[in-house]
Order: structure tokens, then C-alpha cells, then sequence
């Protein structure tokens, strides 16, 4: 009697214990009333190099001196660039991530470094309340974007020395088979004899030497394999697989590598992560990509909207030291664990680029709402380059058969 009677004082304790706390907002209630006293000052107001210097704490050091030196990063003669600052509103994730998240998150087994060793039974955030960098890295790549998605991205590639733009066209499909939250069968498709963790398909339309040529991608569960890409040239009408080592050419003259799609398209097992703290910086995670505006030639747009925000600040750096990149630096948004700022150092150490990420709630195919990425800014500051993506998103959280990714797909008459 005495051993059942602990039992049933233990029981509400060990529930307890295992309670998943999630979603977990940005701030705390006492530190949220400091940004909200904050924003009375600042909300509603034009940044540009006038006043730059009174939020440059909140962005990151390699970006002010864009904003404070226009006329060096392609802004036309006697204009300036701008952006507004708009108040702090918190990100809900959707029913079928908060959901997973609670069902999910206690079942993550992980060996003794941390590294999990279940993922493709998992879904929704693994590590609601992270510790470490690596658990961070795992909550960022657990993310689906819905499971499925289907963007057109215009994405023109600028010289701003030469005040000039080479335009790029693309339609971009993307299915994951594992860590699905949206789309039945959930959180796995079940007849998945390969293995992959996730598919994509790019069509290109522009520019026109890559007018109808496509290209799939396919990332394994298995981290010690590596990605089957394919590339197919419609000049050539010719199929050709592309090796490990074509992951970190830039695409299609961009200052883009494959590593650097989604952020972070890469294993998670081949870096290491050393958490950095937290810091504030002002995120464009409620952005109308309509409202912008960028004149041809221009480093960056103007008329963006950014709150602050309490980022998760993590620095990367690649197992092999021969890597492209000797460095990353992430700013992981808190509530969705998307990277909406990354600065890169070269081989030798020499920093190299930045780039930002807005988002923006987007309707599901279910009528739910999705905060997705909209966009991709990059600045290349040892070329004097940048680059710029407006993902259109036509669809997300739909049905899509694995099909898509068949290499006969690649030729298909369009």
C-alpha cells in the first residue's frame, strides 16, 4: 500500500517532467514590455543613413555601412536606401507543428555527442527548449516549409558597381518524405525504399541559355551518403549527374553555392555548432514582398519591414577544414528556428558574405496560415556583388507523388 500510494504522488510529478512547453515566444512578458516601450519611439519610422547608427546594434555589422553609404552599393545618384521598423507580433506555428512537436520531442533518442539517432521517426520541433548549437541546428532542419511547396522565383543577379541586373526565372518545388507535420501520411512517407529525407525540382526559364533546363536534388536520411543531383540541358538534351564537390559552385553565376539554398542546405552532421547567446536584431518576418521597391543595379531593395526580435545566434564551422566557407555565423529566429540572417567567412578566414531572409504568413492548401521564407537577399562584399530572390509562393501543404523526382521527369516536353 505504502509503494502505491508514492507511485500516485510521483505520477503527476513524472508528467510533469515530461510536459512539452511549446510554442515558446521570443520574449518573455518582462522583456517584451521593454521592446513594446522601445517601439514607441521607433515603430513607424524610415531608417536610412541619416538615422542608421541609432538601430545599427540591431542588424549585423557588416550591413550598416550599406545603408550608410548608398551611393558605394548601387543607389542611383542623390537616393538613399530605407527601411521601416514595424512592431514585434509573434509567429504561431501551425496546428500539425505544435502538435508534432508535443507528441514528438519526448521520443528523441540521441547518442552521447547529441546527435540523434531516430530523426526519421520524428517530426515537429525535436528540441522545443534548446541547450546546445547542435539542438538548435536539429530544430532548424526539421523544418518542411508546409511538406510541400511550389515558388517562382525571379532572382536577378546585380553588379551595383556597374549598376546592372542578369535575371534569372525559376520554378522551385520542393517535398520532404520525412518530419511532415502537414500532409498525410505524417510524420513519414512509408514507402520510401531509398531513403531520402527530401526532394526538389527547379525548372528554368531564365536566363535564356538555361530556358527548359531542370534540375533535382534528393537529400538522404542517411547523412553518410551524399546528395543525387541531376542537372538536365535542354541545349544539350543531355542528363548529367553532379558530384559531392559541385555543391559548393556557385549556381548559374550567382553568389549563391547549392550548400546555401533554404539557408542551410546541408547535413547536419558534417558541421560543428558552438551556441553564441542570444541578440537582438530587427528580422523581416512580416514582409509584403509587393511593397518593395529596387531600382535595376541596387545591392539591396527599399520599403522593407523590420521588427526586433530575440534571436539564437550560432556559429558554424565545416568538419573538413578545406571547406568553401572556414565560418558561418547564424541568427535563428526563435519561434520558427529559420535562419533570417548568415554572415560567411572564406577558406582563409576573410569574411566574405551576408545574407538576409524576410518571411511572410502564407495560406496552406488547408486554409491554415504558414510563416515562409519570401525571399533571399545576398551580398558578396569581396566581389562587390549581390544578389536578390522574390519567391512567389503559388502553393504550399499540398498532395504530390514522389514521382516527380524520376529522372524521366527531367526530359518531360513542357
Amino acid at each position: 500500500m505504502v509503494i502505491i500510494a508514492v507511485a500516485l504522488l510521483l505520477a503527476p510529478a513524472m508528467a510533469v517532467a515530461t510536459e512539452v512547453k511549446y510554442p515558446v515566444p521570443a520574449y518573455t512578458p518582462e522583456e517584451l514590455a521593454k521592446v513594446r516601450e522601445w517601439e514607441k519611439t521607433w515603430a513607424g519610422k524610415r531608417i536610412d543613413n541619416t538615422n542608421i547608427d541609432q538601430v545599427a546594434e540591431f542588424f549585423p555589422e557588416s550591413y550598416i555601412n550599406i545603408y550608410k553609404y548608398p551611393a558605394e552599393h548601387g543607389a542611383p545618384p542623390g537616393e538613399v536606401f530605407h527601411f521601416n521598423i514595424v512592431p514585434y507580433k509573434q509567429i504561431i506555428e501551425t496546428k500539425g507543428k505544435i502538435a508534432a512537436t508535443k507528441k514528438y520531442a519526448p521520443l528523441v533518442k540521441t547518442d552521447a555527442e547529441g546527435v540523434i539517432l531516430n530523426t526519421a521517426e520524428l517530426a515537429g520541433v525535436p528540441f522545443p527548449q534548446p541547450k546546445t548549437g547542435l539542438e538548435i541546428a536539429y530544430n532548424m532542419d526539421f523544418n518542411t516549409y508546409g511538406d510541400t511547396s511550389l515558388a517562382r522565383w525571379d532572382a536577378p543577379v546585380v553588379d551595383y558597381r556597374a549598376r546592372t541586373d542578369r535575371y534569372a526565372d525559376q520554378s522551385f518545388e520542393i517535398m520532404y518524405f520525412i518530419h511532415r507535420t502537414e500532409v498525410d501520411p505524417k510524420p513519414a512517407i512509408k514507402k520510401n525504399p531509398k531513403g531520402y529525407h527530401r526532394g526538389q525540382f527547379l525548372h528554368f526559364r531564365m536566363p535564356p541559355e538555361m530556358n527548359n533546363s531542370r534540375f533535382i536534388a534528393l537529400k538522404f536520411i542517411d547523412e553518410k551518403k551524399e546528395y543525387k543531383t541531376y542537372l538536365y540541358y535542354s541545349d544539350f538534351r543531355r542528363i548529367r549527374r553532379l558530384s559531392q564537390a559541385e555543391r559548393c559552385n556557385a549556381i548559374d553565376g550567382t553568389d549563391m553555392i547549392y550548400d546555401d539554398g533554404d539557408m542551410n542546405d546541408m547535413y547536419i552532421s558534417r558541421s560543428n555548432y558552438k551556441y553564441i547567446g542570444k541578440k537582438e536584431l530587427l528580422l523581416s518576418r512580416h514582409q509584403d514582398m509587393s511593397k518593395t521597391q529596387r531600382t535595376p543595379g541596387q545591392a539591396i531593395a527599399n520599403n522593407y519591414d523590420f521588427e526586433r526580435c530575440n534571436t539564437y545566434v550560432v556559429e558554424l564551422k565545416h568538419k573538413d577544414p578545406h571547406y568553401i566557407y572556414s565560418k558561418k555565423i547564424w541568427y535563428l529566429d526563435p519561434e520558427t528556428y529559420k535562419i533570417h540572417w548568415m554572415e560567411m567567412w572564406d577558406e582563409v578566414g576573410r569574411f566574405w558574405k551576408c545574407f538576409v531572409s524576410p518571411s511572410q504568413n502564407i495560406k496552406m492548401s488547408n486554409g491554415e496560415m504558414k510563416n515562409m521564407m519570401v525571399g533571399y537577399v545576398i551580398q558578396d562584399f569581396q566581389r562587390k556583388h549581390a544578389g536578390h530572390t522574390y519567391m512567389h509562393i503559388l502553393k504550399v501543404g499540398y498532395e504530390q507523388s514522389p514521382k516527380i523526382f524520376l529522372l524521366s521527369n527531367l526530359q518531360k516536353s513542357y
